[in-house]
């Protein structure tokens, strides 16, 4: 299946503002004419009135709110932003000749042919150089993109940074800084390589049959960051996303969008990925770090921007937990987490993503030796509604399956969960034993995690 880019041929406009002077001008026409416009004097104005104009003559949107954007951008402004603007709107002109199709592959659908070489999954896999991620994200900031097929939240572009009264302003004034800053620099080098993997969970080992000892770390921080404080002994780790089921930019501060901003080219995601499959994980290449971040929704903020020769690499799994904030409460006050079949379901998500990940570094020609590390937060917890104790048990299930070292990171604050994952940790259970605590028809009826925990202690081999 393939994503159709705002320059396709068959895309018509009605041209409401009357931009080219011809009668049923394409898409692509009008957006040449309307940036090109923009490029004569780059510059606040202009960028807003290209943004607008852009929403109105290609989505029918004639209220685009651009007003944080305007503000922003006079707080900040230097001679140096007009350089950004310049570089974005000239990578906006380049799709027709670096998408010889005007589309992309997507990651599911009959029409994706590349894989990557030696897998045994055949996993498949979606490539982009520096020059094409460049083009998608200036097309990202100018609004153009279409919604993808299956996607119900909204465009895939920034445009949500844009209107007033934003609710996490700190947040979405790093995001800016961010993606103006990375034009500031001339964007990524033409020689620049981006993959995204999808892999599914089949074939996973069965779980009963397997003897080895989950591989897991515990690091206690006094607050979220990204890069975490322990990265420093890891050239290019995997970072688990708490990714939604759509990924896509926004402006609310989460775990996936502060990443997304961190590393602009995972935002690409939303155009291959518009929707992950349940038993499926989006696994990346090594993407450049271009800021530092601290904190969480209200409290997240951009510490630094990174030089570009000084950035270092991630590879991230998206990954979607089950949103059990929205799942009824369960009679007698069973955990969520612990009904039937969804513990499993979240076995093979992480599994796919803890796979994935396996294939992934392989292909990076690592040597064997080197362990794959993936670095996770309280996935499927907080927004999510997830239980931290149950879902690390899922964690560890996968873990010991895949063969990745997992090091999750907790905030100090959780002194329940941190002692209850240090015990579970100390009991060094098997991927069976940990299976049969899972699979028994007990579990379910654990309420807390003090029961749960008790329930997996008391476990007898």
């Amino acid at each position: 299946m393939t994503y159709l880019l705002p320059t396709h041929p068959s895309l018509s406009c009605n041209d409401p503002l009357g931009i080219c002077d011809v009668e049923d001008p394409i898409q692509a026409d009008v957006l040449t004419q309307l940036v090109h416009e923009a490029r004569i004097a780059p510059g606040i104005s202009s960028l807003t009135t290209l943004i607008e104009d852009i929403a109105y003559s290609i989505h029918g949107n004639g209220r685009l709110d651009t007003s944080h954007l305007r503000q922003f951008l006079r707080t900040n402004w230097t001679d140096q932003y007009v350089v950004a603007l310049q570089n974005l709107l000239e990578s906006a002109l380049l799709v027709p000749e670096l998408f010889d199709t005007n589309s992309l592959d997507r990651l599911s659908g009959p029409n994706v042919s590349t894989t990557i070489p030696n897998s045994p999954s055949s996993s498949p896999v979606v490539r982009f150089t520096g020059l094409q991620i460049n083009a998608l994200l200036a097309h990202q900031f100018l609004g153009t993109l279409s919604q993808p097929t299956g996607n119900t939240w909204g465009l895939p572009c920034f445009t949500s940074w844009f209107s007033g009264g934003v609710a996490h302003e700190n947040a979405v004034d790093g995001y800016l800084a961010t993606i103006l800053g990375h034009f500031e620099h001339g964007g990524y080098d033409k020689s620049a390589n981006f993959s995204f993997m999808m892999q599914k969970a089949d074939p996973m080992p069965e779980p009963s049959q397997c003897d080895a000892i989950p591989d897991l770390q515990l690091v206690v921080v006094s607050e979220e960051s990204e890069p975490s404080s322990s990265d420093s002994d890891t050239e290019s780790p995997f970072v688990l996303v708490a990714a939604h089921s759509q990924p896509g930019p926004g402006p609310t501060a989460t775990h996936e969008e502060r990443l997304q901003s961190a590393s602009p080219a995972l935002s690409i995601s939303a155009l291959v990925s518009p929707v992950i499959p349940p038993d499926a994980a989006v696994i990346t290449s090594a993407f450049p770090l271009h800021a530092a971040w601290k904190g969480h929704n209200r409290t997240a903020r951009l510490e630094c921007l990174i030089p570009p020769l000084s950035r270092p690499t991630r590879h991230y799994v998206l990954a979607d937990a089950l949103p059990l904030d929205e799942a009824d409460d369960v009679e007698g006050g069973g955990l969520k987490d612990l009904q039937e079949g969804r513990m499993v379901r979240e076995i093979r998500k992480l599994f796919a993503s803890f796979e994935g990940s396996m294939v992934m570094q392989s292909q990076a020609e690592q040597p064997s030796s080197v362990p794959c590390i993936v670095k996770a937060v309280a996935w499927g917890c907080q927004a999510f509604g997830g239980n931290v104790l149950a879902k690390f048990v899922c964690m560890m299930i996968a873990a010991g399956l895949s063969g990745v070292h997992v090091q999750l990171s907790l905030l100090e604050n959780r002194g329940a969960d941190i002692e209850a994952v240090k015990d579970v940790l100390s009991k060094k259970h098997s991927v069976a034993e940990l299976w049969r605590i899972v699979e028994s028809p007990e579990v379910c009826h654990c309420r807390d995690t003090t029961e749960l925990k008790e329930f997996i202690l008391s476990y007898q081999r």
